[in-house]
């Protein structure tokens, strides 16, 4: 079978709204994502110069129903294109042997803090430096593939806050990086839930590539709300994590809060939340403090932004 390959250069913020919509209209049949990502831009000795990011998703040939959702697919890079920065959406025919390793050719390792995120293919070929955390994913699954300025402000925030020892809950955990970040990090338990069932495997398969010392306990889940517990209490005692991670959008961090993610925080604890955009920070700001909650740290990438919190004094 030959295939028609839809790409699209984009900077980090952008390739991860790209991957979402091919995620969303192109998913492949055995559940998982139709977004692929290679970066590039590195020189000889893989240092990062000026990254060069393309999304890329693709379609069988032949096929009238892929033929209107490779419309789909460009009337929504459209739509993208008034808000982010895009390249022209580039189509081409690839025959079956191109098409199986055409979007592995340019992904390289990426840093991101005390982070190296290592595709799962060249786990055996990358070497480590001391001091440095390996995360092996396959970033297939675009959500939190660490390109986001979102995901890499959310990963500097956890290297400061977790601790050997602390409990985690990934409230959204998408390809599951930050639960496994939290797990390198000596983590002695790290929970997640995700809405989609494709974020539930994803996050499986990618904690298998890593061989954690701890497991990710991963469940399908919308989060708390008033008839179901956020997690099956032990001997009665409803749990509690010393840190809650939740990198999605300001409106979902604010139904979670609504639905009582913040009473699953430990005394002492702290949730990072992230995938906030600037200009919303003073309106969630505000909502944080009517749940009780204040902002202990705050950092920043571009146009987006990161807050610590805790319960307030």
């Amino acid at each position: 079978m030959d295939w028609i390959e839809v790409s699209v250069v984009a900077d980090g913020e952008a390739a991860e709204a790209v991957s979402e919509l091919f995620n969303r209209l192109n998913s492949r049949p055995d559940g998982q994502g139709g977004a692929v990502i290679e970066v590039g831009g590195f020189d000889g000795v893989g240092d990062d110069h000026q990254p060069v990011m393309t999304v890329k998703t693709y379609l069988p040939t032949g096929d009238a129903a892929a033929e209107e959702l490779q419309r789909q697919i460009e009337e929504g890079l459209w739509f993208l294109g008034r808000l982010y920065p895009l390249g022209e959406p580039q189509v081409r025919r690839l025959a079956e042997e191109d098409w199986a390793n055409a979007w592995k050719a340019s992904y390289r390792p990426l840093r991101v803090g005390p982070f190296l995120i290592i595709p799962s293919w060249e786990r055996d070929e990358t070497v480590v430096e001391p001091g440095v955390t390996p995360i092996i994913l396959d970033p297939g699954m675009a959500f939190g593939t660490g390109l986001h300025p979102s995901t890499q402000l959310c990963l500097l925030g956890m290297a400061d806050v977790i601790r050997a020892g602390s409990r985690v809950l990934d409230a959204g955990c998408g390809s599951g990086i930050l639960s496994i970040a939290a797990a390198r990090l000596q983590a002695a338990r790290v929970d997640a839930f995700d809405n989609d069932p494709i974020a539930v495997r994803s996050t499986e398969e990618n904690a298998a590539f890593n061989d954690l010392a701890v497991p990710i306990g991963v469940a399908l889940s919308a989060g708390p709300n008033e008839h179901e517990p956020l997690w099956a209490p032990a001997g009665g005692v409803p749990p509690a994590w010393d840190v809650i991670l939740v990198n999605i959008l300001p409106h979902v961090i604010m139904s979670l809060l609504d639905r009582g993610l913040a009473d699953y925080l430990a005394s002492g604890g702290r949730m990072i939340l992230a995938g906030i955009i600037e200009a919303r920070e003073p309106e969630l700001s505000d909502y944080l403090a009517g749940h009780g909650l204040r902002v202990v740290r705050r950092l920043g990438q571009g146009d987006w932004v990161s807050l610590t919190v805790s319960r307030a004094a």
